[in-house]
């Protein structure tokens, strides 16, 4: 946290189109303005059915990420820069401006959190291109499963090499694991039916957008679908919120399964999460 305004310094690094819960995550973060000093937002490669161009959706998540401060009436000036269009796993190794602003952030200040909502390739980058920025950033990702699972099949873990580039970093992280953590951030139409539709416009783009892709992936509008993204942006609204526990640093075999060490570097899993005051917290926000 910054000590002079006593806000955390941070970056968003999202894949913002990549369905509904990163809308959601960026316009929590805008709605804290007390807790962050927004510093930037990265947009991060990802694959999926719903984007068939090759730039790995960077351009959709960019106009996404714009769309998101207009309508939480934010300046996007200066503040959204465009990342990785591949995976490092796939052979990108390029810097970009995503990753030099990482870098620039980091190098700014005493210390600055970044909060990763996609696959790890921006920060990866970052940090393979100025080790400097090991020892000023603390990053909270939402990637993986829980470690009694092993199974790291999803989105965010699919850039295994960047996986491996930041742990092996030993920079600060805290993981907030996907299935069994995250997942229980469930929520659905009938419930956003009660509590943000018709509220602004903001509210209405987002219950929009859950209702789009709910439909898309489960042809189900009303299904409950989890909020993942959310998750990060609430730790550090309230740590209090969450279980956390420390491990040394688990190793990742070729098949993304964690292996389980003694005597490397300390890092930080989340293992529950109060789903009840997260919900509220983001609720009120976005309807304020």
């Amino acid at each position: 946290m910054d000590l002079n305004n006593q806000k955390y310094n941070v970056i968003l690094d999202t894949d913002t189109y990549n369905e509904c819960d990163d809308q959601f995550a960026l316009a929590y973060l805008l709605k804290s303005p007390d807790v962050f000093n927004i510093e930037a937002i990265t947009i991060a490669p990802f694959k999926n059915k719903r984007v068939v161009a090759k730039n790995g959706g960077i351009e959709e998540s960019y106009l996404e990420a714009k769309k998101i401060f207009d309508l939480c009436g934010e300046d996007s000036n200066s503040k959204i820069y465009k990342g990785s269009s591949d995976y490092i796993s796939n052979g990108y190794i390029y810097r970009n401006d995503a990753v030099s602003k990482i870098i620039e952030v980091a190098l700014k200040n005493k210390k600055t959190y970044i909060l990763g909502i996609a696959a790890l390739t921006n920060i990866a980058l970052a940090i393979k291109n100025e080790p400097r920025i090991i020892d000023k950033i603390e990053i909270i990702w939402l990637g993986g499963n829980t470690l009694l699972d092993f199974d790291n099949k999803n989105t965010n873990f699919k850039d295994l090499e960047a996986v491996r580039i930041v742990f092996n970093s030993q920079c600060k992280i805290t993981i907030i694991p996907c299935l069994g953590v995250a997942s229980n951030l469930k929520t659905s139409l009938y419930e956003l039916d009660e509590h943000i539709k018709n509220k602004n416009k903001l509210c209405d783009f987002l219950y929009n957008r859950f209702s789009e892709v709910s439909e898309y992936y489960y042809n189900e509008n009303y299904n409950r679908k989890t909020l993942w993204d959310i998750s990060v942006v609430a730790y550090l609204i309230n740590k209090n919120w969450f279980k956390v526990f420390s491990i040394s640093c688990p190793y990742v075999d070729e098949n993304n399964k964690y292996i389980l060490s003694e005597n490397r570097h300390m890092i930080s899993f989340i293992s529950s999460l109060d789903d009840n005051k997260i919900f509220n917290d983001l609720f009120n926000k976005l309807k304020g």
